[in-house]
């Protein structure tokens, strides 16, 4: 499955924040003297519910980088020609359990620290505010970056709320975690929906009411923004990252989106690509050179720089890095065979090769 959009991209936050005051009654609590770090950002159904909002401002760009930076200095980091998903170079080191981890927790880091600062405020304002009865929640907003999507992101809230410092629960201001994005999503009766995750901490399973406190975020969030709740049950389906398209973009980035909009080479086997292969670098690799057995008009260049982005782009996809595919003199002739070549292009590649 895969999604599209186009246009601006309005902040969720604000719609959340309205919501909250629209369909749960949510109050203020700006007015009320004391510090942001001794309250909640809202009441909401008659002081039933405390919220704290916070956003997920941060892409985790900077952090994975750093980590990247490291993994490329090993030997088994793979090699991709172009761009590939994250999970085609983990597949392909010698440890990917250990690699996905590694990743998992950087990502996290960004997911962690509004997680913490949340707790610590609503653990002050059950102190501030005293109630017999009060669930506590966090929503937490991702303000439209890829790399927080809802099974990432649900795996990382369910093991922070289950730890424990010094035998005692390391987040035991939240009762729940909520978390909104409309980066991912999927398609249900043909209609594009959104994930609103719910992560239940401990405090529920001795409280369950407050289980049906949390729910009523989720189901009046539907009803209230799209119009109807989908209720995903024990088996949540799997969620796309949108692919967001710029007004304009240079040529390759329109190419590359017009290939995810018609991957014609993705079910080819790994041998009917890797002879693609062949024979698109047979080509581009004379492109450029002068005084070489094979002349190509302009625009039978462009086409075959097309055909390289398109390669590369499903190699990237079914997780094939570039050193599955070394060069090899008898796959370059039988390339050359196929494209009706003479056998002087090979020579001539092999004399430069020497």
């Amino acid at each position: 499955m895969r999604l599209e959009r186009t246009g601006p991209v309005e902040p969720l936050s604000p719609r959340i924040e309205k919501f909250i005051v629209e369909r749960l009654g949510g109050v203020l609590l700006d007015e009320i003297q004391g510090s942001e770090e001794r309250r909640a950002d809202y009441v909401c159904l008659r002081g039933l519910l405390a919220i704290e909002i916070k956003s997920l401002e941060d892409d985790g760009s900077e952090r994975l980088d750093n980590l990247l930076e490291e993994l490329r200095s090993k030997p088994d980091w793979p090699m991709f020609l172009g761009s590939a998903p994250m999970q085609s170079f983990i597949e392909n080191t010698d440890d990917p359990e250990t690699v996905g981890k590694q990743i998992l927790e950087r990502v996290g880091r960004g997911i962690l620290n509004p997680l913490k600062k949340a707790n610590r405020q609503l653990k002050a304002h059950a102190k501030a505010f005293p109630r017999s009865s009060q669930v506590r929640v966090l929503i937490l907003v991702n303000e439209d970056h890829e790399i927080y999507d809802p099974e990432t992101v649900a795996y990382v809230l369910w093991h922070a709320v289950r730890s424990k410092r010094g035998g005692k629960p390391s987040f035991s201001g939240l009762d729940g975690i909520v978390y909104f994005t409309e980066r991912h999503a999927t398609v249900i009766e043909g209609k594009v929906t959104f994930p609103v995750t719910l992560v239940e901490g401990p405090s529920v399973y001795t409280s369950q009411w407050k289980s049906d406190v949390l729910s009523i975020i989720q189901h009046r969030w539907g009803a209230w923004s799209y119009g109807k709740y989908f209720d995903a049950g024990d088996k949540p389906p799997d969620y796309a990252t949108i692919d967001h398209i710029p007004e304009s973009a240079p040529r390759h980035e329109r190419w590359r989106t017009e290939y995810k909009r018609n991957p014609y080479l993705a079910e080819l086997s790994k041998a009917d690509l890797r002879d693609r292969f062949d024979e698109v670098t047979l080509v581009t690799s004379l492109m450029f050179l002068k005084n070489t057995p094979l002349e190509l008009s302009q625009d039978e260049k462009t086409l075959w720089i097309r055909r390289f982005g398109d390669l590369t782009e499903e190699m990237g996809r079914q997780a094939i890095p570039i050193t599955d595919f070394d060069y090899d003199p008898q796959r370059a002739y039988a390339a050359a065979n196929r494209l009706g070549l003479p056998s002087s292009v090979v020579e001539f590649i092999e004399g430069l090769r020497a």
